[in-house]
């Protein structure tokens, strides 16, 4: 009996190695399991690099826009003098954010004086933004500021990536100037 279970032990291992044997030699689908393992890393990579990249680019142009527009406050050119107006203008300059006209939030506010500026924001108990802003009129010599939020939607929405600024792990994404109004 043991003589039996171990003959056909052996012949179990004997087969299993060459099985074995026969798939080590064998390489037809062997670039197909490389790329199942590196595949989904690259891709994710080459996405990720692609939104940092997006989100990179609406920031610069919202906050060119809102440079542009606020010189043009600060120099009495363009009759910008409601917030509709503002808004057109802003996104008239903005070539790269979807739905500007919707999606902006624009703050001009007053100080006494540069060191008084407040660069932060208000932020809700939600962690969304608080978007009571003023439109303050800017008479001539009045320091002022204009800030700038849109909220950027990110098309893969990884939490704890870091890109997401938001409750909804959106981006926030912002502009700011600020001046003192030449006379007119």
């Amino acid at each position: 009996m043991i003589d039996f279970a171990k003959k056909n032990f052996n012949r179990t291992y004997i087969k299993s190695l060459r099985l074995v044997q026969k798939f080590k030699k064998d390489v037809e689908g062997v670039v197909a399991v490389e790329f199942a393992f590196i595949g989904l890393p690259f891709f994710l990579l080459i996405f990720s690099i692609l939104e940092i990249s997006l989100v990179f680019l609406a920031e610069i142009n919202l906050a060119h826009a809102t440079a542009d527009t606020a010189r043009k406050l600060r120099t009495n050119q363009g009759g910008i003098a409601t917030l509709a107006k503002f808004k057109e203008d802003i996104c008239s300059n903005v070539v790269f954010i979807p739905n500007c006209l919707s999606k902006i939030k624009v703050e001009v506010k007053t100080y006494d004086n540069f060191a008084s500026i407040d660069t932060s924001f208000n932020i809700k108990g939600d962690g969304s933004l608080d978007d009571n802003f003023l439109f303050e009129s800017v008479d001539a010599g009045t320091i002022a500021t204009v800030r700038t939020f849109i909220e950027w939607e990110l098309f893969a929405k990884i939490p704890n990536l870091g890109l997401g600024n938001l409750p909804n792990n959106n981006r926030l994404v912002q502009g700011f100037a600020a001046f003192r109004k030449e006379p007119s």
